[in-house]
Order: C-alpha cells, then structure tokens, then sequence
C-alpha cells in the first residue's frame, strides 16, 4: 500500500470516527414514582432519557391516574380551578440542572436560573388522557427556549428530574395553556431523577 493510499485510509477511518462520536448517545432508564419523592413506584423502567450533544429527549410511560383517587394540586394563575373529570390533561417537566455539583442538596427549585447550578424548566409534552395508559415524550434541545431558569448547555453531565404534573379534567377553554403551563408542587408530581 502506497502513502497516498494510507493516508487516504487514515483520513477515512478518521472521519468515520468523529461521524460516530458527533452521534453518540446515552440511554438510561428508571422507574416513576410518586406523588412527590416518597411515593411509590408507579411504573418499573417508565422512564427514559436519551442525551445528546444537542440536548435530551424524554419518555415516560405509566398507568393513567385514576379520576379522583389521587391528590390534586391547587389551582394558580395559569389554571384557577383543578378538579376530577374526564378526560384529565397531564403534563411533562424536564427540569435541567447543568451544573449538579453546584446544586443546593438535592437539586430543587431553588436552583434555577442564574444560580450555580445553572437549571432549567423545560415543558417537553402535554395531553389530555382518557385511556390507561399516559405516555409523554419530548426532546429539549441546546436551542430550546426554557420556561424558567437556563437552557441545556451540558446534556451529557446534567441532573434531570421528569415530572408528570395533574391538572384535573379538562378545560376546553384553557387550552392550549393547561397542556402547556406548570401547575403544582413536586409533592403532586409523578417523578423520575436521572443522576449524570
């Protein structure tokens, strides 16, 4: 094999590489739990993450909460009343934390925005369910506008927290702000922590 024939294998090998590499991801899965931290589990391995360089998407999975059996959170700006009905609407918060290290213990609220930890909250889905099973999924890019806080600028080191928030029967007249506004407190959400 000549030079000019090595290098030009060298070189293609060499962009082959940093093809892979510029693709690579990381997929994790863990359980939901919930409502808030000291809930049960509601859905074994509901929960995936698949980080990118450019950012994350999240999918999570988990039996439709029954109308009525669990707790509501109350009523804010964005949705004044919170009420049992059918079919309910469900949203998915991807809340970022892109300097863990630099979170107060556990990464929370507190650490959002121009804080340490640099953290984010993100809505990744939105739906009104009817069925027995909820499912969201959504993808939060390095571009993605946040609803508060930072956006992802480190989705490979990053602390992320899924969050499955409630906002009762649906309103018709509130859309498309029910399926796009937070609602609640962590201890009414259904959760997943994925650590980096």
């Amino acid at each position: 094999m000549n030079t000019g024939n090595r290098v030009s294998t060298f070189l293609a090998a060499l962009a082959f590489c940093s093809q892979l590499h510029a693709q690579s991801s990381l997929k994790e899965t863990i359980d939901v739990v919930g409502q808030g931290m000291a809930g049960p589990v509601v859905s074994e391995n509901g929960a995936t993450l698949i980080r990118t360089k450019n950012g994350i998407t999240a999918s999570l999975t988990m039996p439709t909460p029954v109308s009525g059996s669990y707790n509501y959170p109350a009523g804010n700006a964005f949705q004044p009343l919170v009420f049992a009905g059918h079919p309910e609407a469900f949203t998915g918060w991807m809340f970022v934390f892109n300097n863990p290290e630099g979170c107060t213990d556990p990464c929370n609220g507190d650490d959002l925005g121009d804080t340490p930890a640099r953290g984010g909250a993100f809505n990744f889905a939105g739906h009104a369910v009817g069925g027995s099973t909820l499912n969201l999924t959504g993808h939060v890019s390095k571009m993605s506008e946040p609803f508060a806080g930072a956006s992802i600028d480190n989705p490979f080191g990053a602390e992320v927290h899924l969050a499955v928030a409630p906002h009762g029967g649906l309103q018709p007249d509130l859309l498309p702000t029910q399926i796009t506004f937070p609602i609640g407190t962590s201890a009414e959400w259904w959760l997943a922590i994925f650590l980096p």
